[in-house]
């Protein structure tokens, strides 16, 4: 992410020097972000192989702070970055195994038993965009890419840990910009979010060397709101 936010700071930055100071524009804020989630996850359990899949439907809200830099000798082109000083709490899942059984898989006794805690959080997200206002109307499309990391909380009764996993994705969305005064502007819209499957492997081997691993699929839509000033 480091590598990221220098590549568009130096882009900012050139494009700055080699523009005259009356055509760009400086922007921060603040966003407030309403978002629905859908998640496909599944997980092999070591030895045995056998797999459980889970899927879920969950909402979350956060406020993220973003600062941008609009050239209006680029036809309004705008290089921005977006980041969520909180993190994104996932619901907490129990499950249970009975005599090395998750439930719909056949019983396998001598395997591990009790409560698999499944819990997790995201922090540090951060999104890199561009936006293009359309013809003048306020409205405007945006394609930016999203990267975080997935800090992972479970209590496995197999005694296993997975390790925090990067979470890369884009965004895609629409929305308006308006103005509330000289200084002071708003904007809504809504995205759509792409994000990369993310795999992690369990930390204790079985007695075939294999590990417990979890793969997920993520992607979700948001709506937004932001309140910002400009120089």
């Amino acid at each position: 992410m480091n590598k990221l936010l220098k590549t568009i700071m130096t882009f900012i930055f050139a494009a700055t020097v080699f523009t005259s100071a009356n055509s760009i524009e400086v922007r921060v804020g603040a966003t407030a972000t309403a978002a629905a989630f859908y998640g496909n996850a599944e997980e092999v359990l070591k030895d045995g192989g056998h797999k459980s899949q889970d899927e879920v439907l969950a909402a979350y809200d956060y406020v993220s702070l973003f600062t941008e830099v609009a050239f209006e000798e680029m036809m309004g082109l705008t290089v921005g970055v977006e980041y969520t000083p909180d993190s994104i709490a996932f619901d907490k899942t129990t499950r249970t195994i009975r005599d090395g059984t998750l439930p719909g898989l056949a019983a396998q006794t001598g395997n591990d038993t009790g409560d698999q805690v499944l819990d997790a959080d995201v922090e540090d997200l951060y999104t890199a965009y561009v936006s293009m206002p359309l013809m003048g109307t306020g409205v405007y499309a945006k394609v930016g890419y999203i990267t975080g990391t997935v800090n992972t909380k479970e209590t496995l009764a197999t005694g296993s840990t997975y390790s925090d996993v990067t979470l890369d994705g884009f965004e895609y969305g629409i929305g308006y910009h308006g103005e509330l005064s000289d200084r002071v502007f708003y904007k809504v819209e809504s995205t759509y979010i792409d994000f990369d499957d993310i795999s992690a492997n369990g930390s204790e081997a079985g007695g075939d060397g294999s590990f417990n691993k979890i793969t997920a699929e993520l992607g979700g839509v948001t709506a937004k709101a932001s309140l910002g000033m400009k120089f």
